[in-house]
């Protein structure tokens, strides 16, 4: 009697994680463990078979959130490189670097940086990966 009560009980309780876990809500980890463990202690086989393809969806979650952060860092990376490049070469103290001394030297200077980030931003919005 009391085996199939906690069983009643942890089911609602998986099923709740299913819920939650399926509508993209945050779970606490611990607690989803917690469960898990309590499924093992009692040899309740389909719930842990249910907890363990809801780990792997959590696992799936997380790695996605992961790659779409590193592929927002590249990108910013990748954008950046460049600018980085032309600062170095125009912040020379050489007088023969080319239109260092020259009056539209900024302002090429800015047309350059400017048009390397908006080309940048295009390609990246074209390819889908912005």
């Amino acid at each position: 009697m009391e085996n199939t009560k906690i069983k009643n009980n942890l089911k609602k309780v998986v099923e709740k994680y299913e819920d939650v876990i399926f509508s993209g809500k945050k779970i606490d980890i611990k607690d989803f463990y917690n469960v898990k463990r309590l499924c093992l202690k009692h040899e309740l086989m389909d719930l842990i078979q249910i907890m363990d393809i809801l780990e792997s969806m959590i696992e799936k979650r997380h790695n996605d959130l992961m790659n779409r952060r590193l592929n927002l860092l590249t990108i910013w990376s990748t954008i950046f490189l460049p600018l980085s490049f032309y600062t170095g070469v125009w912040g020379m103290n050489f007088d023969d670097v080319p239109l260092i001394s020259d009056d539209h030297g900024f302002w090429v200077f800015i047309v350059l940086t400017f048009g390397t980030i908006g080309g940048m931003w295009y390609y990246f919005k074209k390819n889908d990966w912005i």
